[in-house]
């Protein structure tokens, strides 16, 4: 994999990695069955049997911070009863934060040639650069 887009790597590695440690914190520590899991997020028993036996999504660790994230974002996907926007706004909200994006950038680093000391995703002067194509 050389040569890739950091939305690549967000989709193959980081929303999997989010979608399995939902789907184990709903079925291990929130005590949903796989079946409620599945409807909650969207996803069929069998996803969520791959994600909760480590065969799908596992190639990302999230610290315990992120972790937490995790486990507030089960919480409100429970009491919005899997509302689809819901969900999508949880899974979205957990991309975004600073750690989950520090991976992302690792990790993209790592699969791309040339990026050894690559700093877009963090760097302030392209952010406001965006922001003035914008306007």
């Amino acid at each position: 994999m050389d040569d890739v887009l950091p939305q690549e790597i967000e989709v193959r590695y980081i929303i999997p990695a989010i979608r399995g440690k939902l789907a184990h914190v709903l079925v291990e520590e929130k005590g949903v069955s796989q079946k409620q899991a599945a409807r909650l997020l969207g996803l069929t028993e069998a996803a969520i049997s791959q994600y909760a036996h480590g065969k799908r999504g596992s190639e990302v660790v999230f610290s315990e911070s992120v972790m937490d994230e995790v486990r507030e974002s089960a919480d409100t996907i429970i009491r919005e009863k899997g509302s689809r926007s819901g969900v999508v706004a949880e899974i979205y909200r957990i991309c975004r934060l600073t750690n989950v994006k520090q991976i992302l950038c690792d990790m993209h680093r790592r699969k791309s040639k040339g990026l050894d000391s690559c700093t877009i995703c963090f760097d302030d002067k392209e952010l406001v650069q965006i922001k003035n194509i914008k306007s």
